[in-house]
């Protein structure tokens, strides 16, 4: 498969280009690549560490005398270099990669190794000694010696480049040391048309030798099976204003679909993925039959939502489980229509009439209907609920005292609420 990486191996010369863009006399990047590091503390595992995290010496070093015995440059001349004296480090490169198909299951990996010591020979590590070792991570419970260094490669797949931020996928970290071993590959789908990849070392203790060696790292498309586009639709009957949900799957994964249902009577939020489903979030204003399509790279899926009014809901049966208020008193009770977000909520917060009046504030009709004897429901905007929401309190919730109001904006009704 093709590697998508630039100058993936290091041979390719130099430059100085870090994460912070200052450029530091003892760090020397390879081409094409970016450095990065942690600097200061805390240190959680280790709180007598006051100094922290430090800056590493970068090299790209060449294959000649002391990289010679024991064996520092994998394959080709060049290899890199990153290493810390008597202090620990969380460092290393970044490169960003253009030209990438949103959707494409992408695959990183490297190889490297680490010289983890308190003396001098180079061909020993403390806790492995002189034999090339390699365990996974999860396999390392204590901390000590053997799991001093880790190494692990991410990926953001939305190309962005700060290596500490929740979008970058890592793969399982791996203890490697006095020989170059493959790192853990890691895989993901791309978001985007630009993804990012990062190679780390990450020290635990500040031995006096603490250099870790990286070469031959690699990007690239993983095929895949396609697999037939699927849809869920919940719940099964869906009512004017309530909520309701679509998830798809299939395709080449959650990142390469796309859940279309535009029309201005529904209102969605932004799509969520959940494992390899799309989830969307949506509620309809007004009844009828909503037509949409689950869009991706090689197939669509056509499907159809139909919407109740609220009104054909019958009343709910009579209950001896009702419990009536302890004494009688006056509720009033601000109704939001189905369509209205945090903006809605955030205008009536900022009204003051809670604070002013103690008013119940929600957007359930059913729960604005139910309550004391004596009840009033003031309705935001009660067109956007699909049906004469005046007769549904008649005919369900008799004896509801009924004011609508009309708001265009947050801010309109944020005006009308002070006023009152």
């Amino acid at each position: 498969m093709t590697n998508l990486l630039s100058n993936a191996g290091f041979e390719e010369g130099w430059w100085r280009r870090t994460h912070s863009g200052q450029e530091f006399g003892e760090i020397f990047v390879p081409a094409d690549w970016i450095a990065f590091w942690r600097e200061g503390g805390p240190v959680p595992h280790d709180p007598q560490n006051t100094v922290g995290y430090g800056r590493p010496e970068i090299h790209v070093i060449d294959k000649v005398s002391p990289f010679l015995d024991p064996p520092r440059v994998r394959t080709g001349q060049r290899a890199v270099k990153c290493f810390t004296f008597y202090r620990i480090h969380d460092a290393g490169l970044y490169q960003q990669v253009d030209g990438i198909e949103p959707g494409s299951r992408l695959r990183a990996t490297g190889w490297a190794h680490a010289w983890s010591s308190t003396h001098d020979d180079p061909h020993e590590s403390d806790g492995v000694g002189r034999q090339a070792f390699y365990r996974l991570a999860s396999e390392c419970a204590e901390t000590t010696a053997v799991c001093n260094f880790t190494f692990s490669v991410g990926i953001d797949p939305w190309g962005g480049t700060d290596p500490w931020g929740e979008r970058v996928v890592w793969g399982e970290g791996a203890h490697i040391y006095n020989a170059f071993a493959q790192i853990p590959p890691v895989e993901t789908v791309a978001h985007a048309s630009t993804v990012t990849v990062f190679v780390r070392s990450c020290v635990l203790w500040p031995f006096k030798h603490c250099d870790a060696y990286f070469d031959d790292m690699r990007l690239e498309v993983v095929a895949e099976p396609w697999e037939p586009l699927g849809i869920t639709i919940e719940p099964e009957k869906i009512v004017v204003g309530q909520p309701f949900e679509i998830q798809a799957s299939g395709g080449s994964g959650p990142y390469d679909m796309v859940i279309k249902l535009v029309d201005d009577r529904i209102f969605t939020k932004p799509p969520e993925v959940r494992g390899d489903t799309v989830i969307l979030r949506a509620v309809a204003v007004e009844p009828g039959t909503y037509q949409g399509v689950i869009a991706a790279t090689r197939a669509n899926l056509p499907f159809a939502v139909e919407v109740v009014p609220l009104l054909t809901e019958e009343p709910p049966p009579a209950s001896d489980d009702f419990i009536p208020p302890r004494e009688p008193y006056v509720r009033t009770y601000l109704l939001l229509p189905p369509d209205a977000d945090d903006t809605w909520m955030a205008a009536v917060q900022q009204s003051g009439v809670w604070g002013r009046y103690r008013w119940t504030i929600g957007g359930s009709a059913d729960d604005a209907g139910i309550g004391p004897k004596k009840r009033r429901v003031i309705a935001v905007n009660p067109e956007r609920w699909g049906g004469d929401l005046r007769a549904f309190f008649t005919r369900y919730y008799p004896g509801v005292e009924y004011y609508p109001v009309r708001a265009a904006t947050p801010a309109e009704l944020l005006r009308l609420l002070r006023q009152r």
